[in-house]
């Protein structure tokens, strides 16, 4: 049985501690959101991608790209109402829930592979990785958490579920901790232009 992953890019956020839209930086010969989308749509086992987006100048530059786009009106609301957005317009089919930052460009196939990986053989888990010991992006939800996932508010995508369910939950401790690494200000920005 093929396991479908619907693998949901959340690039609604208003990027006001950049002051601009950050998703849209140069980074590598493209932008910070495109370098995280050529990492996810070359990746096995996801079936489908979901980029959840609000600003029209986001969704202008990702039109080349095999994604389905979901527009979220009410991102400002938080974090919450994108996760909840990308889950509804997934396919039924979905077994899981992958959330992917559209602001975290060194996320790459290992590790994203490497996830899905540890998802396919505990396919009941919520899986988290880890940078440094600190909890990160992306995560994956199974289906048995679509409800609870359709259910958060606020600005904390699906940290309540995790927190609710920690016996379902399976942490795994990435060594690349660029990986992890996502942009916020200004100065991340200049920090992630030194890492290339």
């Amino acid at each position: 049985m093929i396991k479908i992953i619907s693998g949901i890019i959340l690039a609604a956020g208003s990027s006001k501690r950049m002051g601009r839209q950050k998703l849209l930086l140069p980074f590598r010969g493209s932008t910070i959101l495109e370098n995280v989308i050529e990492t996810i749509t070359t990746c096995e086992f996801i079936e489908e991608v979901l980029l959840v987006y609000e600003a029209t100048e986001v969704i202008d530059r990702v039109k080349g790209y095999d994604v389905k786009t979901v527009y979220n009106p009410i991102a400002e609301e938080g974090q919450s109402t994108s996760v909840i957005a990308g889950v509804k317009s997934s396919n039924p089919k979905s077994k899981a829930y992958m959330f992917i930052m559209g602001d975290q460009p060194f996320i790459n196939k290992d590790v994203v592979e490497r996830l899905i990986g540890i998802w396919k053989q505990n396919t009941s888990s919520i899986i988290v990785p880890r940078y440094n010991g600190k909890n990160g992006m992306p995560t994956i939800f199974s289906e048995d958490f679509k409800k609870d996932l359709l259910n958060i508010t606020g600005d904390k995508g699906g940290r309540d579920v995790i927190k609710a369910n920690p016996d379902k939950v399976i942490y795994v401790d990435i060594d690349e901790n660029m990986a992890g690494f996502d942009i916020d200000t200004p100065e991340d920005y200049e920090e992630l232009l030194k890492q290339i």
